[in-house]
């Protein structure tokens, strides 16, 4: 039975973090700021038992300075966010905490690809920080059991994957922005999640 995430404490411990850019330039320190409030905010949503661990990105860069705009992040709902798609497809939920409950009691998990906002980078600082962090998430795929894994987003998965062993059953699907065919293909790839649901699918509200 998993009761929380072992990897967070580990990643706040930047046991993985020396020669990233990120961790080694004092510019940054507000990304890693940003990495420890989601990080904490995370580690209460971890289900008894993961049914799909959704794997996003990394967190908004937005959430340096808009503590609502983390996936995990209580508050009023961001139209068009990836929490958003979701839940209009699974749930319809009447706020964020509900989202999270049924999110939550569905088995399903999520976590990110890269720990700290890395949104508005350089491509190069982005790469580099994304084949560190790698390590972080090569333990979570050890660590936390679950039946399977949907990356979000083509281009951070692209870069770290031949640094993954992916012995379990997984899919990649689209950043739901930019074009309504992002959109269209993540909420169908969400809509196959559904029925993984430990709790059964749910009802609209």
């Amino acid at each position: 039975m998993v009761l929380a995430n072992p990897v967070i404490q580990r990643v706040r411990s930047n046991v993985h973090c020396r020669g990233c850019p990120l961790y080694d330039n004092k510019r940054y320190a507000d990304r890693l700021k940003a990495r420890d409030e989601t990080l904490e905010l995370n580690g209460k949503h971890v289900p008894d038992k993961i049914t799909v661990l959704f794997i996003a990105e990394s967190p908004p860069e937005a959430f340096i300075w808009d503590r609502r705009a983390y996936f995990y992040a209580s508050g009023p709902e961001r139209v068009n966010s990836i929490a958003y798609h979701i839940d209009q497809v699974l749930f319809r939920s009447r706020d964020k905490d509900e989202f999270f409950k049924r999110f939550r009691e569905c088995g399903f998990y999520l976590i990110d690809m890269i720990k700290c906002p890395i949104g508005g980078l350089p491509e190069d600082v982005k790469r580099r920080a994304a084949r560190k962090c790698v390590d972080y998430l090569k333990e979570e795929l050890r660590e936390l059991k679950f039946e399977k894994a949907i990356f979000i987003g083509k281009t951070t998965f692209n870069e770290i994957k031949g640094h993954l062993t992916l012995n379990v059953s997984y899919e990649i699907l689209p950043l739901p922005f930019r074009s309504k065919e992002n959109v269209e293909r993540f909420r169908k790839g969400v809509a196959r999640a559904a029925n993984l649901c430990s709790a059964g699918r749910p009802e609209a509200v």
